[in-house]
C-alpha cells in the first residue's frame, strides 16, 4: 500500500504553514517550500494538504519512467542551487546496464540516471501560480528532490491526454506495493 502525502508526523504546524503558502498564488516548487520551513522537499511534500500526491517507493523507479514515456509531451526539471533547467519534448525510453538507467534514442533529453539512488517517487498535483500542475517527483534518500517531470503543456494548458495519462499512473500507483 502507498501513502499519499497527508500531515503525518506534524512537524511544527508545518501542514497548516504549507496550506496558507500555497493560497498565496506564489510560484511555489517543492524545493521553494523547502526553504521557506527549513525543511526537506520531501517533508514538504508529505505535508502538502489531502489530496496533492501520492507516495511509491523509487524500487517502481522503471516501471514509472517507462510509463511517462508513453506521454505525448513532458518537461523534465532540474533544479539545483536556485538554477532551474528545463527539457521538454517527449521522455525517452531507456534500459538498465553498468549500474544506470541508461536513455535511449534521439530525443533531447539523454544520459545515465541512478535509479537506484531514487528512494522515492511523488506524484503530485499542486496549483503552480493558480494555473494546474502535476509532475511526478523522484527523490533522494535525503530527501530532495532529483529531478521532476511534469505534465506537457500546449498554450499554458495541460495536453488532455497527457493529465488523462497523469491521473490514470497515479490511481495506479496507489494499488502498488512499497509504500513509502
Amino acid at each position: 500500500m502507498n501513502d499519499t502525502c497527508t500531515q503525518k508526523g506534524e512537524k511544527g504546524g508545518l501542514a497548516p504553514a504549507l496550506a496558507a503558502a500555497l493560497e498565496q498564488k506564489k510560484p511555489w516548487m517543492l524545493a521553494s517550500l523547502a526553504r521557506e520551513f527549513h525543511v526537506t522537499e520531501k517533508e514538504v511534500a508529505e505535508h502538502l494538504p489531502e489530496g496533492m500526491c501520492i507516495f511509491t517507493s523509487g524500487a517502481h523507479f522503471v516501471r514509472v519512467w517507462e510509463e511517462i514515456g508513453a506521454w505525448e509531451k513532458a518537461t523534465f526539471i532540474v533544479e539545483h542551487e536556485g538554477h532551474v533547467l528545463e527539457i521538454r519534448g517527449r521522455i525517452p525510453a531507456g534500459r538498465s546496464g553498468h549500474g544506470y538507467y541508461n536513455l535511449m534514442g534521439e530525443e533531447a533529453l539523454g544520459g545515465h540516471i541512478r535509479a537506484d539512488a531514487v528512494s522515492a517517487i511523488a506524484f503530485l498535483s499542486m496549483p503552480f501560480m493558480g494555473m494546474e500542475s502535476h509532475s511526478v517527483q523522484f527523490f533522494n534518500a535525503e530527501g530532495a528532490v532529483v529531478f521532476s517531470i511534469y505534465a506537457g503543456r500546449e498554450n499554458h494548458n495541460i495536453i488532455p491526454s497527457v493529465r488523462e495519462a497523469f491521473l490514470k499512473l497515479r490511481r495506479e500507483v496507489a494499488g502498488w506495493s512499497g509504500a513509502v
